[in-house]
């Protein structure tokens, strides 16, 4: 993918020359749609790390991407009366974020499938509310709590005056470097930095694992694979390279508002990217990112039939390409056990633990070798 990468950091390049030298005015509108494509790339690779790899439904995604943008809005601005420099302040973004998976990961990730995508929704939901709701002391049982004049979030009206990165202006060779275009080609540069971790991480050990928990949970289980550990691993790093870009958003925009970095719509979106590239695609995702974010832009005459034109385009997609544009793993659910994004139904658990087992060692030859408890299945039950 470097030639890829160089093309993208040369484009910005080539719009300016293209405007410099022609009565064509689009440079710096077309970066800045390229680096919300590069920002959604960004989220998209990162909602990949635990879909596509790990199999989990994590409808709450994006709520990592808005704690990662209040976080530093927090540290970056005069809201607390706090300014930290650009190291210090990614440090808390870090922590932060992390601090949230691990409040949300360990008791959410015991559960699987439909269970999980609701407990994940429901903290998307709580943490927009708790954002809407910390422009004021919050009040439990009649006490409240700090003073009358505490404002953490400023509510519906978001933080202001986010200060940007404390990075140079001009570059050797190129000059003068335009706000916009920095954070394009910073955009660009986490998305490499994402997409090189996760091609070491998918041949290394804990890639192999989050792959079997993708493919068949109870059979990774089985051949001794720490399900719970390397779940809460995938679900941790995907919400840190969240925060991580919602750091970069708030400094790009020196906003950090409730709407969209907590809308549910917006996990929506990432989902729609992800599935349309193709679960476990990194190329994918990026192609998803870009054929979901350029072509409204390229549509803005027909606004009223460019949604229209996309529902037929992804609908198109499930029916003859199931497993994306560029993927290798279907949506479509098994009729055997396992399956991608944990398809498999609770009832169907049931009745496959009421299987005859595979072996024909008694439950107490089991229970000395492993240590664990093993019980009869009702179907061998006098």
């Amino acid at each position: 993918m470097i030639p890829f990468f160089l093309a993208a950091f040369a484009v910005p390049l080539v719009l300016q020359y293209v405007e410099d030298n022609s009565s064509w005015i689009g440079a710096q509108y077309w970066t800045l749609i390229l680096a919300t494509c590069a920002m959604y790339a960004c989220l998209a690779v990162a909602l990949n790390l635990v879909v596509g790899y790990a199999g989990l439904l994590n409808l709450g995604f994006i709520a990592f991407f808005g704690i990662g943008s209040y976080a530093y809005a927090l540290v970056a601005s005069d809201q607390i009366h706090q300014r930290y420099p650009l190291w210090a302040a990614l440090l808390v973004v870090i922590a932060v974020t992390l601090a949230f998976a691990l409040l949300v990961g360990v008791p959410a990730l015991r559960l699987r499938g439909d269970y999980l995508a609701i407990v994940t929704l429901g903290f998307g939901l709580i943490m927009r509310d708790l954002i809407l709701d910390l422009d004021r002391p919050p009040v439990l049982a009649g006490h409240q709590f700090g003073p009358d004049t505490l404002n953490i979030t400023n509510g519906t009206n978001g933080i202001h005056q986010v200060q940007p990165f404390a990075l140079p202006t001009s570059l050797p060779l190129l000059g003068p470097v335009p706000h916009y275009r920095m954070y394009y080609w910073i955009f660009v540069g986490f998305l490499a930095v994402c997409i090189y971790c996760m091609l070491r991480w998918r041949n290394t050990r804990t890639g192999r694992a989050w792959v079997a928990i993708r493919d068949d949970e109870l059979a990774a289980r089985a051949m001794g694979v720490n399900t719970f550990k390397y779940r809460l691993l995938a679900f941790s790093l995907s919400a840190v390279m969240a925060g991580i870009v919602g750091m970069i958003n708030a400094a790009q925009i020196f906003n950090a508002f409730p709407s969209p970095n907590f809308d549910v719509q917006t996990t929506v979106m990432v989902f729609i990217m992800v599935i349309l590239g193709g679960l476990g695609s990194i190329p994918g995702a990026i192609l998803g990112a870009v054929a979901f974010t350029v072509p409204p832009f390229l549509l803005q005459q027909f606004v009223f039939y460019k949604y229209l034109v996309i529902s037929v385009v992804l609908i198109a997609v499930m029916i003859f390409r199931p497993e994306g544009l560029l993927g290798t793993v279907s949506i479509r659910p098994r009729q055997t056990m396992g399956g991608t994004l944990e398809l498999i139904t609770a009832e169907a658990a049931v009745e496959a633990s009421e299987l005859p087992p595979v072996t024909d060692a008694e439950p107490s030859d089991l229970e000395e070798a492993t240590g664990a408890i093993v019980e009869d299945p009702e179907w061998k039950q006098p």
